[in-house]
């Protein structure tokens, strides 16, 4: 049976990956309906290859339609803004929605997709950091699943369906480390500097993350929810080799880890197949650890990455403390590549933001959305104001 595919976000990187996974596998999925933001020409580009049903389109809207191929303009409907993403999420006969869309974006549609009792293939994370005790209620209450796409989580995902019996003592998130892992960045970095990953390739945002090691903060609360486990059962381990990308130790003492060749559409494919396995590799590639030679684990520094620290406060804190440092730690990247604030300045920046902000009890996404606002406005009231 082919399963019918929307992709929320096939503009950015992860959902390319996500469209090249489908070009692999014709004869099993159906991509029915797509969004993008501001990249209008390869949103076209991707329309005309795949001809979906409808297409949403966040971002400016004139005379989009009328760019579409003569041939295909009338048949597919066109959305605008966020009552697009919302028809697209209710979409009949859809199967799986992947949610590629960055940040706070992301929640919205996350929400209408668990709602509609569509199974998500999250690839957001913003999304579960900031409201996922009221995700995961929506799709314990629908019946619809989250697969995580992240490389690390679907790792992780993978071991334990694997093994449902077993207990899970602790999970262990695997980190390049980044580029400044090995040395301290200098007190002046080029957003450049930052935006040259060792391994991966990937938006702005996710890149700087990495950097920060906000992004592995960050995961670390998407475990907590996805998996249900306290924070002291959720470790980094920095592992430049990247071919480990996660590891579950359980109660019997035995550990398991998943390794792969550092490739996202690797993780993809199992969770458009999911719970079925894809039946052959789609990048056609293979992990060698003769080559690779040794696999090397290091505990990651708080005092170098103070992030990871903070995320365990954050945590233990609980209520609305995890969408504060999300939504802070997003408009302190925004600053830093628009040139406001110094590389530096982005950790202590959350910080402060943590400290001045009241938290707050929200369990409607929209009202976590419109408290966001709030946070950015406190952010920015921070920096023209200069204190850091």
């Amino acid at each position: 049976m082919m399963k019918k595919i929307v992709v929320l976000g096939s503009t950015g990187s992860i959902g390319k990956a996500t469209l090249s996974v489908l070009r692999r596998f014709p004869k099993n999925f159906r991509l029915v309906g797509i969004s993008g933001h501001t990249q209008t020409g390869v949103l076209r580009q991707q329309l005309a290859e795949f001809q979906p049903e409808v297409v949403a389109l966040t971002g400016e809207r004139s005379n989009f339609r009328f760019s579409l191929p003569r041939n295909y303009r009338e048949k597919v409907k066109v959305l605008f803004g966020p009552e697009g993403l919302k028809e697209i999420a209710f979409w009949p006969g859809v199967d799986l929605i992947v949610l590629a869309i960055p940040g706070t974006d992301s929640l919205m549609p996350a929400f209408w997709t668990l709602k509609a009792g569509r199974n998500l293939a999250l690839a957001s994370k913003e999304a579960l950091v900031m409201g996922g005790e009221t995700l995961i209620s929506k799709a314990e209450s629908t019946g619809a699943r989250i697969i995580p796409l992240d490389s690390e989580h679907n790792a992780l995902f993978q071991i334990i369906s694997a093994f449902p019996k077993r207990k899970v003592r602790k999970i262990y998130l695997t980190a390049s480390g980044g580029p400044f892992w090995k040395k301290k960045p200098k007190t002046k970095v080029s957003v450049k500097e930052v935006l040259t990953h060792p391994v991966w390739k990937m938006g702005k945002k996710v890149t700087i993350d990495s950097a920060t090691m906000m992004n592995k903060a960050l995961e670390v609360i998407e475990a907590h929810y996805l998996f249900g486990l306290p924070p002291g059962k959720i470790e980094v381990l920095i592992h430049p080799e990247v071919a480990v990308h996660g590891l579950v130790e359980f109660q019997d003492g035995f550990t398991i880890a998943n390794l792969s060749v550092p490739d996202m559409r690797l993780a993809i494919a199992y969770s458009l197949f999911w719970p079925e396995k894809p039946p052959f590799n789609p990048v056609l590639r293979t992990l060698s650890l003769s080559e690779i030679g040794r696999l090397n684990f290091r505990k990651p520094s708080f005092r170098q990455f103070p992030a990871l620290k903070l995320v365990y406060q954050v945590l233990q804190k609980g209520r609305s403390y995890p969408a504060i440092f999300s939504v802070a730690n997003e408009e302190a990247v925004a600053s830093f590549l628009k040139g406001l604030i110094g590389f530096e300045k982005i950790i202590p920046l959350i910080k402060k933001t943590l400290e001045k902000r009241q938290p707050y009890t929200a369990s409607e996404p929209l009202k976590v959305i419109a408290e966001a606002e709030k946070t950015r406005l406190l952010v920015r009231s921070l920096i023209s104001n200069g204190i850091l």
